[in-house]
């Protein structure tokens, strides 16, 4: 057998199918992954933090990873020592996956909304020698490891020392469980994950060649990074084709659909519960409820939408059907990979009746992840796969699913004998209850702890009867669970339902279609607005809701974790802890940005989407509190208010203001604003886009700073204009007909000729304008900024607002202290027009802001300007 190295750029393609047909892929270790990995070239990691997007290269990522595995070992962090991760997905995320393997460090990942005693737990069983932390984890108190932040990660590289490695090495230990008693971790060696995705990798090189027309494939990955099956389909699987993989910040299902669609995403990767928000979010536009629709559309647009069945139509016809759908989601999107919880059947019908291809996967993080695996191109409705390569499977008389092979760990952290009841005679006890289909396909039915056995010995599956019951018009949500009455088992439904619907007739109803173990004997209504979820994988948390219903409570401990988060929230982004209903938000002391990144907390905390509108209108706690319980419990999201020019970037308004700036507009800037600059050898470094931050004189302002500025930067730099300026053109309907028409005409003017957009200091709209500098800076080009929000008559700076803080911490640009002084008598503040004098423009030496106090930063950058 010939050992190969296959390349994952077009030339390794090329000769992978040349030499493919006679060779194995052999790997040794996961070092030999990453070399190919390294050698692989193109756009590998893409992050979308809400703000702002960032893509890597496989080569910058290799690069970094090394550099980091040679920071380790300065550290003194080296072989078998324990890293725990605690962040969101983010590339550096992945650089630091691969830097700690090549120092042969253990990597040990928990979820990023896990609580900060979890992570003192876990840091505690395992003696971590260092915590890695991302953005959006709480505050971490005091804990005997250093801590490192992710996203200061070092992308120059750097050359680690050689460290052997071989198979039998610990990779990671995955932690599974813990909430109430002490965590359990999975040892995975570089042998089980080697096993999970050789078999794949010689799979995706036989069918390489048919996914060409689509390349480049992108993935959207919502997957924790800290599940397995996250960091296969993220670290491992799209380097083999190769690939692209996008993440994204939160769930929202209008930036998940934004991110198909402008990204050209080819594969959406998530747990079933985000395709069942994303097929609410379609049937809403898609299909809203009309009395003339025809007989297949109020299926789809009524509340029992998950009843649609398959039509048994070519796909080509229910492709052209439903293009309405695939154009708003992209004509590149095809597929969905799912895992980590199971998939009801109704869901992946929807789905696959749009002619969208959905891939299901079985496995365990005991299995490294993957037992059995859906082929792209032989789906199978209902089915989980096929075993891969290498993996044994068999049912148990009592139809438990068992496992054996290299992929399935060797035993727990640290467990001793505890885990021996897990494996018996080498085969992996899963928990779960399945069936094999005649083809060899696996289709699991429950898990074995769940499942509830009736007086008459009979076994009931909780997913069946919750099928049943999430089918039924009215249910938004249901979850099935076995209660003792008496000294039998019986079945209980805990429903969350729209109002105006009777519990007990959505009972009747479904028991009508349950056979007689089935049927529901006794029905509650949850209070709050979801069930409670397991944080990585939305699995039920099947355990508290036994225990809520055993405990006869009326109050749910959703709903008050949710009050408490809001609170918490609150008291984070305001200036005070005594929070009452009552509090306004001016008491907090929120700015108008301060109420912008509240709001984008909130929206991650409650997975939901606010209108900034109403948002902006909130006037106390008492009224926020409703929206985001409105927000929560909608279905419509908010349309976003404010549109931004795109098209002054264009290179037809480039080449205009090329000719226009140099020819007319700085000349007669400079004919009445004689300048002297200072400071211009701080430019000299500026290579990349940067955010200049100016006190603010008058309308003269931003061409007085693009005169001063050398031409190589003049050019690409976008003036921030107070949208309020423009009164008459956002909002014309306040205005009469000549407001409006000079109003919109300036507006364009300023668009046009300094590449200028709005920057609203009052009314709603400040978290598209964020998203919008982030595009301006992504295209290269620098902001410039008036952080004190209004022209100053006087000439003295005013304080400036925390959002010019907000902006550059959030999105990692450097800011450029900027200051003007005698532009006040040259165009004051109610002159109509200029008179000719003397102005000063300094420019200070960039300054990196980092951090979440906004205040401070703002006060920084005005600390630097006044100094100039």
């Amino acid at each position: 057998m010939r050992k190969i190295r296959i390349a994952s750029g077009p030339r390794g393609l090329r000769r992978a199918a040349a030499v493919y047909h006679s060779s194995l892929v052999v790997r040794d270790t996961l070092l030999d992954f990453f070399g190919d990995l390294a050698l692989a070239r193109g756009e590998f990691l893409v992050h979308d933090d809400g703000f702002r997007s960032r893509g890597y290269t496989y080569e910058e990522v290799a690069r970094a990873a090394r550099g980091f595995a040679a920071r380790l070992a300065a550290a003194g962090v080296g072989k078998n020592d324990k890293v725990v991760f605690w962040s969101e997905n983010r590339p550096e995320w992945i650089v630091a996956f691969w830097g700690c393997l090549l120092a042969g460090v253990v990597v040990v990942p928990i979820d990023y909304r896990a609580s900060p005693d979890f992570l003192a737990r876990v840091g505690r069983i395992v003696s971590a020698k260092l915590i890695l932390i991302g953005q959006d984890v709480p505050p971490v108190p005091g804990t005997a490891a250093p801590l490192w932040k992710l996203h200061e990660i070092d992308w120059r590289g750097g050359q680690p020392p050689p460290v052997a490695i071989v198979k039998d090495d610990v990779a990671e230990i995955i932690f599974t469980s813990g909430a109430t008693a002490e965590p359990k971790g999975v040892v995975i060696t570089h042998r089980n994950i080697l096993a999970n995705i050789v078999p794949v990798e010689r799979e995706v090189h036989k069918h390489r060649k048919w996914g060409r027309p689509f390349y480049p494939l992108r993935f959207l990955n919502l997957l924790p990074l800290s599940h397995m099956f996250g960091q296969a389909m993220a670290t491992f699987i799209p380097p083999m084709i190769p690939g692209v993989v996008v993440f994204m910040r939160g769930y929202s299902p209008v930036d998940i659909v934004s991110q198909i669609k402008t990204r050209r995403i080819s594969v959406l990767v998530s747990v079933p519960k985000i395709l069942d928000v994303l097929r609410e979010y379609v049937i809403a536009r898609a299909f809203p409820p009309s009395p003339n629709a025809s007989a297949d559309h109020r299926s789809l647009g009524g509340q029992a939408s998950g009843t649609i069945q398959p039509s048994g139509r070519h796909f080509l016809i229910r492709w052209w059907q439903y293009r309405k759908i695939h154009h708003m989601f992209g004509w590149k999107f095809w597929a969905f990979v799912v895992g980590a919880a199971p998939l009801h059947g109704d869901l992946e019908s929807f789905w696959r009746e749009l002619g969208y291809v959905v891939i299901q996967g079985y496995g365990l993080t005991e299995t490294a992840p993957i037992v059995t695996l859906n082929h792209p191109f032989e789906t199978k409705k209902g089915s989980v796969g096929k075993p891969i390569a290498g993996v044994e499977m068999k049912i148990a008389p009592d139809g438990e699913i068992l496992v054996r092979g290299d992929n399935v760990t060797k035993g727990y952290f640290n467990a001793g004998g505890e885990a021996a009841g897990a494996f018996e005679d080498g085969w992996f006890h899963t928990g779960d209850v399945g069936v094999l289909g005649a083809d060899g396909q696996l289709y699991i039915r429950g898990r074995k702890k769940e499942m509830i056995v009736t007086p008459e010995g009979l076994n009931v599956f909780p997913e069946d009867v919750e099928r049943v019951l999430d089918r039924i018009p009215g249910v938004r949500e249901s979850g099935v669970v076995g209660v003792p009455i008496g000294s039998e088992e019986r079945v209980h439904a805990v429903l969350i339902l729209d109002p105006g619907v009777d519990a007990d007739a959505v009972v009747r109803a479904a028991n009508a279609q349950l056979q007689d173990a089935q049927k529901i004997r006794r029905a509650v209504v949850w209070p709050g607005r979801e069930l409670p979820r397991t944080e990585g994988t939305r699995k039920l948390k099947r355990a508290a809701i036994r225990e809520w219903v055993k405990s006869g409570s009326t109050a749910s401990p959703a709903m008050q974790a949710g009050t408490d988060r809001l609170a918490a929230l609150l008291t984070k982004y305001g200036a005070r802890a005594d929070i009452a209903p009552k509090t306004t938000l001016e008491e907090l002391g929120l700015s108008s940005l301060d109420r912008v990144e509240l709001m984008v907390a909130i929206e991650d905390a409650f997975q939901t989407r606010i209108d900034e509108s109403a948002f902006s209108e909130a006037r106390d706690v008492g009224q926020l509190r409703s929206l985001v319980d409105r927000a929560a419990a909608s279905d419509q999201p908010p349309i976003d208010p404010v549109e931004f020019p795109s098209w002054n970037r264009s290179l037809a308004a480039r080449a205009i203001r090329r000719v226009s700036l140099p020819t007319w507009i700085l000349p007669l800037a400079r004919a009445f604003a004689w300048l002297r600059v200072e400071g211009r050898e701080h430019l000299r470094a500026i290579d990349a886009p940067v955010i200049f931050a100016s006190n603010h004189l008058s309308h003269m302002d931003a061409p007085v700073i693009l005169a001063a500025l050398p031409p190589r930067l003049r050019y690409r730099v976008a003036p921030a204009m107070a949208k309020e300026v423009f009164k008459a053109h956002f909002f014309p309907e306040q205005h009469g007909r000549l407001a409006r028409f000079t109003n919109s005409l300036n507006y364009y003017l300023a668009a046009l000729f300094f590449n200028a957009f709005p920057l609203p200091q009052r009314e709603a709209g400040a978290r598209q304008t964020l998203r919008y500098i982030g595009d301006v800076l992504e295209d290269g080009f620098s902001v410039l900024i008036f952080p004190e929000g209004e022209r100053s008559e006087s000439g003295a700076i005013r304080p400036f607002r925390p959002g010019i803080g907000m902006i550059a911490s959030r999105l990692g640009v450097p800011v450029v202290p900027v200051r003007i002084q005698g532009l006040e008598h040259v165009l004051r503040v109610g002159w109509g027009m200029a008179r000719p004098g003397r102005v000063r423009v300094a420019f200070g030496s960039p300054i990196r802001l980092t951090g979440d106090d906004y205040h401070a930063l703002a006060g920084q950058v005005e600390k630097a300007v006044r100094q100039l």
